[in-house]
């Protein structure tokens, strides 16, 4: 590529590439947490590998009292506080991301700002003078939710963060699980310590083939990049959805259509006055093999990696992850030895670099 062809950049994000520490406040009543899944060893080692942001998706809504205060709970903030504890002594960047439901049947309901606000006036209040490391993410993945409600139900909650805490960033995105498209149409907030995001699974079919979250289960097999020799027949007596999935993919599941957008992102980034952040992306375990794995992570690390947008893929241990699946035990996986069952083309497809002797 010539000097005159170099694709555009987005403005400087303090940190650059990481990880989603997943499974361990998602999902889950605050009696079923395990304080210790996660312990400052963990951080440690996604450092050791070149992240410097570990992101943490926390779902408050079901780990906090009930409405209207949704009160924090003291065993709450006593994994929070020493997640902030050791983002500032190891200088690694920690984003508390305000997690949700994200499966096909559930939606963002248009009154979730009665949730957030009181949620993040406590964190704001709690450690606004707390480590620089630390970072806000207002909502993951809104969706099924008007963009134009969502949009202004985010302004006011960023301005009820601000209100008390003026020293760290914020992270904003758009609607539609955000989608980079829905961030596209996002308007400037004037604050200089806020981020804009985005995901990337695409293509989806790809990436997702397999996941019962989204009605995939019978969907397997699906190359990428689209190659029609190597493509699986329809499932036998398909859904509409199987069957538009696999009408669109000559389309949408070839490398062009997934580069294409990315030069907008860091376009937007500029007009916008703010930085970009690629907050999840992630192929699944679940039907694709180690290998086509790499080749999809190395490709989306490399459009960004071009463009200066920092990223954090999804996840660390899981079925999105850099290490082995570890067997089926009671409650759940194994969960895999680090460094030992780290796959070493994922981690190298991510930019990221094994232990000495471990390759």
């Amino acid at each position: 590529m010539s000097a005159t062809n170099l694709p555009p950049r987005a403005l400087p994000c303090p940190f650059h590439r990481g990880v989603n520490f997943t499974n361990w406040l998602e999902f889950k009543r605050m009696e079923q947490v395990k304080p210790d899944y996660f312990t400052r060893q963990d951080f440690e080692n996604a450092k050791s590998l070149g992240c410097d942001v570990v992101r943490l998706p926390i779902h408050f809504e079901l780990l906090c009292g009930p409405a209207p205060e949704y009160i924090v709970p003291e065993e709450l903030w006593g994994i929070l506080d020493r997640v902030a504890k050791w983002a500032e002594e190891l200088k690694l960047y920690v984003i508390f991301d305000f997690h949700n439901a994200t499966h096909a049947e559930s939606f963002t309901p248009p009154d979730v700002e009665k949730l957030l606000i009181p949620v993040w006036r406590q964190l704001a209040a709690r450690y606004r003078d707390a480590s620089p490391y630390l970072v806000y993410e207002i909502l993951n993945e809104p969706h099924a939710i008007d963009q134009a409600l969502w949009e202004e139900i985010q302004r006011r909650v960023f301005c009820a963060i601000r209100a008390l805490d003026k020293n760290h960033y914020i992270i904003v995105g758009g609607a539609d699980y955000n989608s980079a498209a829905a961030m596209l149409k996002l308007g400037r907030i004037e604050d200089d310590k806020i981020i804009y995001t985005f995901h990337c699974y695409d293509p989806h079919t790809f990436t997702h083939q397999g996941a019962s979250w989204c009605h995939m289960e019978r969907v397997r097999g699906i190359p990428f990049p689209y190659d029609e020799k190597k493509m699986p027949p329809l499932p036998e007596n398909a859904t509409e959805l199987e069957r538009q999935r696999f009408e669109a993919y000559p389309r949408v599941g070839t490398v062009e259509a997934v580069s294409r957008s990315f030069d907008s992102y860091a376009q937007f980034s500029q007009r916008i006055g703010a930085p970009v952040f690629c907050g999840e992306m992630g192929c699944a375990a679940i039907a694709v093999d180690t290998h086509q794995r790499a080749v999809w992570y190395r490709l989306i690390a490399a459009l960004l990696d071009e463009r200066e947008i920092p990223r954090a893929s999804w996840d660390y241990y899981g079925m999105f992850g850099l290490f082995k699946i570890g067997p089926r035990v009671p409650g759940g996986w194994k969960r895999p030895a680090f460094p030992e069952d780290l796959e070493p083309e994922i981690v190298e497809a991510l930019g990221l670099t094994m232990p000495d002797g471990k390759a």
